[in-house]
């Protein structure tokens, strides 16, 4: 008997949560230009501009037929939720996310967004995190800067943002999607920005040269891609694979708090941050999927060089729903210790692995 209750209840556990996703109603998302599909269309000429119809996660063009993928080609995490359950999913739109959004300048207000619209919503709803690109893009083509004032930049790294000040901000910005009751908060891992030098030969769309050529005329995270120098990769490597760091970290004890907790209380980033109450029904869930996948050429807009194609926001969507399979047929990038190695992706996993998505 008492075995029996304990199926019983294990069975209760598993249909409760399984009745909490099925009835996902809302989602919106936090984020930078790649959650706003900037240049997914890759062809001449090119928008330049947001494209939010590509966007992997809240864009819905499949009309009538549950299952399509719409003229983009791009089947959002929004649309394989609607085809598997066969329902309909409400999204903000536009959604919450912005190009050139940073952690450090733009995840509060963007949570706040997030947490406006979700509560007008009803049932369980998804807050999806991507930010960390421009904190490390948005810096100076030098790397040391004395001239820098501050408190939040690091003049000996391009002006990038401090890991303590992107860790400040993340706090913050958790701290009020958690307060968001039935809620699943997902975050995920920032894209491996360094892997970009591995493109320089490609061909750009709007010069007729190639992603170098156009890296070389334009601001287009030029800390990096200025000239794809060794010493560019590793410093790239090194500082996002810290913010990943702290997502995976930060998360993981933001997962642990009982509802009606409360969130830690500490001073970090010159600030005093923390003490936010778990709302019940909120939940969390952190995807390494993006810092593993190894992207390919046509998975890169032929516009810009750096965001994502249509092909590429569809990859970001079928990951963030059902995680990335890593195998011989698939390898996934593997992690040697080698911050120019690793940066680039140049050694990769061909062992089975498996990481989750968001859902």
């Amino acid at each position: 008997m008492t075995k029996l209750l304990c199926l019983l209840a294990l069975l209760f556990v598993f249909s409760a949560q399984t009745f909490a996703q099925l009835s996902i109603q809302a989602i919106d998302a936090a984020g930078d230009s790649i959650t706003k599909g900037f240049n997914a269309s890759s062809s001449f000429p090119c928008s330049n501009g947001d494209q939010e119809q590509y966007n992997w996660l809240t864009s819905d063009t499949h009309g009538a037929t549950l299952c399509g993928t719409g003229s983009e080609n791009v089947f959002s995490f929004r649309e394989r939720l609607e085809c598997e359950f066969g329902i309909d999913i409400l999204a903000k739109n536009p959604n919450s996310a912005a190009s050139g959004a940073r952690m450090l300048s733009d995840f509060v207000n963007q949570s706040n967004s997030i947490k406006t619209y979700l509560n007008s919503q009803t049932g369980q709803k998804l807050a999806a995190v991507f930010l960390g690109h421009n904190d490390n893009c948005a810096g100076t083509l030098g790397k040391v800067n004395v001239s820098c004032t501050s408190s939040d930049l690091d003049p000996n790294n391009y002006w990038r943002t401090k890991n303590d000040s992107f860790e400040r901000e993340f706090r913050k910005g958790l701290d009020i999607l958690v307060t968001t009751p039935n809620t699943k908060i997902g975050v995920m891992s920032p894209v491996r920005v360094s892997q970009l030098c591995n493109f320089q030969s490609k061909s750009n769309c709007q010069t007729g040269g190639t992603c170098q050529f156009l890296w070389s005329l334009a601001s287009i995270c030029a800390s990096l891609t200025r000239d794809c120098t060794d010493t560019r990769i590793i410093d790239s490597y090194t500082t996002i694979k810290a913010y990943r760091d702290i997502l995976k970290r930060v998360t993981a004890e933001y997962s642990s708090i009982p509802v009606g907790g409360t969130t830690t209380v500490l001073m970090i980033g010159g600030e005093m941050v923390g003490g936010a109450t778990r709302a019940a029904g909120t939940n969390f869930v952190y995807s390494d999927a993006p810092w593993n996948y190894k992207f390919n050429a046509d998975q890169l807009s032929c516009c810009d060089c750096f965001h994502p194609s249509a092909s590429g926001q569809d990859t970001v969507a079928r990951f963030a729903k059902q995680g990335l399979s890593c195998s011989k047929t698939a390898p996934c990038c593997r992690e040697t210790g080698d911050p120019l190695t690793d940066g680039k992706c140049a050694v990769t996993e061909k062992k089975r692995a498996f990481y989750n998505g968001i859902f």
